[in-house]
């Protein structure tokens, strides 16, 4: 009989106890209450992107929902991050994710700031971070995000699956080899567009990856298919995507390149 391999970590982008409270219903147990806003809606301007920023106040209802785990991501490096940093885990924030890196001197200067006192991850988007990350990952991370939209916005726009196609989210996750590694998103098994949720699941497994956030297509499809329905088929298909042999792995790989090259067009090469 093949092992059952751990469940795949889902993080749910949330913005009151109420919603948090329906969700783990389902099984979802980890939130991200999005702090993010500067410079998002600038950079993001013209692109299919979502700029919601929330407050302490939304971070602390979250957190004191029992059985919750409430994460906050905070604004990229800038002078006012280590009072941001304080005022997140004051408000009972216990993990923080740092985005936008561009170089190891701002993880290292949030590592400082936050001081041992949560976990902490950062989102690889930009590519600036993508040529720096084994430096980056010479830095004591409990977790790793590559972001698909912003890391296609900072090269200057295309598909956002370019990044899946050419190897860099592969590369960067080869360079954090030992750290808890996510990218994509996930949603129903049916659904997903124009890249399906169950082929992008298929590569997450294939690059060893242990956590994902939750599409925004999610809330869509769980008044379709239902929560507590909608997460236990993501978990038993991700059972499934560990119980494929090398060249059924291979052969997935190779579908999804295929894939990649019509959505991506010009944008694959």
């Amino acid at each position: 009989m093949s092992a059952v391999h751990a469940d795949l970590e889902l993080m749910l982008f949330e913005t009151t106890a109420q919603s948090a409270k329906a969700a783990m219903a389902s099984g979802v147990r980890r939130f991200i209450v999005d702090w993010e806003y500067v410079g998002k809606v600038e950079r993001q301007n013209g692109f299919d992107t979502e700029v919601a920023p929330q407050g302490t106040a939304e971070l602390a209802e979250v957190a004191r929902l029992p059985g919750a785990t409430a994460w906050c991501r905070i604004n990229r490096d800038r002078p006012q991050m280590p009072d941001e940093v304080d005022s997140a885990l004051a408000a009972g924030a216990q993990g923080l994710f740092l985005p936008m890196v561009t170089a190891p001197q701002e993880v290292e200067r949030f590592l400082r700031a936050v001081n041992g006192r949560c976990p902490v991850g950062i989102l690889v988007e930009t590519v600036k971070a993508l040529a720096c990350v084994h430096s980056l990952a010479e830095l004591p991370l409990d977790r790793v995000y590559f972001g698909l939209n912003d890391f296609a916005i900072s090269r200057g726009g295309g598909s956002i699956f370019r990044a899946v196609l050419d190897g860099s989210v592969e590369r960067a996750r080869e360079a954090f080899g030992g750290t808890t590694f996510g990218f994509g998103g996930v949603t129903a098994i049916d659904g997903g567009a124009p890249v399906p949720c169950v082929r992008l699941m298929e590569e997450m497994a294939r690059m060893d990856c242990q956590f994902s956030f939750m599409r925004r297509s999610f809330r869509r499809d769980v008044q379709r298919v239902g929560a507590a329905r909608l997460v236990d088929d993501v978990q038993a298909f991700w059972q499934q995507c560990h119980q494929r042999s090398a060249a059924e792995v291979a052969r997935d790989r190779q579908s999804l390149e295929q894939l990649l090259r019509e959505v991506c067009g010009g944008d694959g090469r």
